[in-house]
């Protein structure tokens, strides 16, 4: 189940990093440190992506890892399988395994999604048709809220999304300069309460000098989407952080 928590102040300054591989073996050796220097920078919770079921296990490890070391709720997971992964799915046991994750109160999306009014996190790569009509299929009315995270569509896609009532969440692919002109271009025309902010670290690295991205990168994704949406920096941190506090059920 999701954690239910009271509202509180959002802090400024501070962002959610919504898409986190901490499990991949580049974080690996040093995650600690990795997720200490995000903190540091401001990214004060982490999301950390299951993309299959012994890996969202092990996200869910770090989690309870961290909370056992710190006494600190600054990790949580998704529980779910990747496309990518689709070959280790099997029906029965990958089910059964996927809810019993689910009573790890760390744990806060999964594809489950619709049983259990859980917070669905999606991920397409060109496959924006059919991934609306598989939710078109789902019982109208019966969707929980949805984040298309690690977007890189089009603005009408991205628009669509808007319309349904979905956030998106925008990684560092913002801040380069011609890959990312097309999304800043739409971000101008999409609503900052419908936007997340990610790093989908160890990938989608934008700074120079290094291949890959980490999690306390999002602060700069933060910064170019205030510079690009002309607003302040405390803003657009208190409202995305807001957007995927209230999406998450992660505020403590």
């Amino acid at each position: 189940m999701a954690v239910q928590c009271a509202d509180s102040a959002v802090s400024m300054n501070e962002v959610v990093d919504i898409g986190v591989n901490l499990t991949h073996r580049a974080f690996r050796k040093h995650w600690r440190n990795v997720v200490q220097r995000a903190i540091d920078a401001g990214v004060t919770k982490l999301v950390l992506t299951g993309t299959y079921i012994q890996g969202s296990e092990e996200c869910l490890g770090l989690c309870q890892t961290w909370f056992e070391e710190t006494g600190a709720k600054n990790l949580y997971a998704t529980v779910g399988v990747h496309p990518h992964d689709a070959k280790t799915w099997n029906d029965e046991q990958s089910y059964a395994q996927m809810k019993t994750m689910l009573s790890h109160p760390l744990a806060v999306a999964v594809k489950l999604a619709v049983e259990l009014n859980m917070p669905l996190f999606l991920h397409e790569r060109e496959a924006h048709n059919e991934l609306v009509k598989v939710l078109d299929e789902a019982e109208a009315g019966s969707l929980p809220p949805i984040v298309v995270h690690c977007f890189t569509g089009t603005k009408v896609e991205a628009m669509e999304y808007i319309q349904r009532g979905y956030y998106i969440g925008f990684t560092g692919t913002i801040c380069k300069k011609e890959r990312g002109a097309p999304l800043r271009e739409m971000l101008t025309s999409i609503p900052l309460e419908r936007v997340m902010v990610e790093t989908d670290a160890p990938f989608m690295g934008f700074k120079k000098g290094r291949k890959s991205s980490e999690p306390a990168d999002c602060i700069e994704v933060a910064r170019k989407l205030a510079e690009t949406v002309d607003m302040t920096f405390s803003t657009v941190c208190e409202k995305t952080t807001t957007n995927a506090v209230d999406l998450f059920q992660i505020n403590d």
